[in-house]
């Protein structure tokens, strides 16, 4: 898969990322040190309410204030470099920890939106004949009819019921009307009054329907045909077969966009990824080793 991608990338991270530091306008406010530009307050201002940028328009004072307010957080906020971090707690380092993860989350999103996705449909084509059941496999299903003889544990006693669920079977066997039977003996509330009709198609392994029942149900040969005794937690089943929907293949264009989506995925990831390893610690990097094994001493293995 790498070296596919390798050959659709045919540029580098580089490229994909310019990473420069946007040119911001002069500070349309400055008091002291800190300033605030043209993009800056028009982001904050885009985020006050209604009211307060009426305020900020129509009112001298209310303006005065409001720009105080921002340049006091901003100013407050500034205080943080002024902290020793020799001496700092661990709060300091939480915080400065946060703000940094939130940074490698931030700059990662921009390298993300700045990626230019290739055309997926070539490698898409390949991918559903390579990998045709991962994507277009649709396994078969079946539909049946059952009647159910109720037979909860621990309150029924399974070897007082099974008599009864044998002798159904028989007459089943015998050619009897199915759907006379489940008149009379099914305890299925929910299919009695519709011939027994369990009223969906199912798979080998649904998660929502007992495995005792559906593997009953795939052990039937033919349809029109009736499954022995078949035990679940809710007692005794008798199970016709009334349809089948063999396996198959979705057509490529079924399936194309989840293929596409799928290719999209795997780019974003390996381009991100590369692009990670570019900001590991180079060969250049200088360690201090003695600092280190003191750090790391209490958690040495003995």
């Amino acid at each position: 898969m790498l070296k596919v991608f390798n050959r659709m990338l045919c540029i580098t991270v580089a490229c994909l990322f310019t990473g420069a530091t946007p040119t911001l306008a002069e500070n349309v406010i400055e008091d002291g040190s800190i300033g605030m530009s043209l993009e800056e307050l028009a982001f904050l201002i885009d985020k006050w309410t209604p009211e307060m940028k009426n305020a900020a328009a129509n009112d001298p004072g209310d303006r005065v204030e409001l720009l105080s307010q921002a340049i006091a957080n901003k100013k407050v906020a500034a205080q943080v470099e002024n902290i020793d971090p020799a001496s700092a707690s661990e709060a300091y380092w939480r915080h400065i920890y946060s703000i940094r993860n939130m940074d490698t989350r931030f700059v990662t999103k921009q390298f993300v939106d700045s990626l230019e996705m290739p055309d997926f449909e070539p490698l898409a084509q390949e991918r559903y004949q390579t990998e045709k059941k991962k994507y277009a496999f649709v396994a078969e299903e079946r539909i049946v009819s059952h009647i159910l003889i109720m037979c909860g544990a621990p309150a029924c006693s399974r070897d007082e019921r099974r008599p009864e669920a044998e002798s159904i079977l028989a007459e089943l066997q015998r050619g009897a009307n199915f759907e006379e039977l489940v008149a009379v003996h099914s305890e299925d509330p929910g299919s009695k009054a519709k011939g027994g009709r369990f009223d969906r198609w199912f798979r080998l392994g649904e998660p929502e329907v007992s495995p005792h029942f559906t593997g009953g149900a795939f052990e039937i040969e033919n349809v029109g045909d009736y499954s022995g005794l078949v035990e679940s937690q809710f007692g005794f089943h008798i199970i016709r077969l009334d349809d089948v929907r063999p396996e198959h293949y979705k057509a490529y264009e079924d399936v194309k966009d989840v293929i596409v989506a799928s290719l999209r995925k795997e780019f974003v990831e390996l381009s991100t990824k590369d692009f990670y390893a570019g900001f590991r610690m180079t060969g250049d990097a200088v360690v201090d080793d003695a600092a280190l094994d003191e750090l790391l001493a209490p958690y040495k293995s003995e």
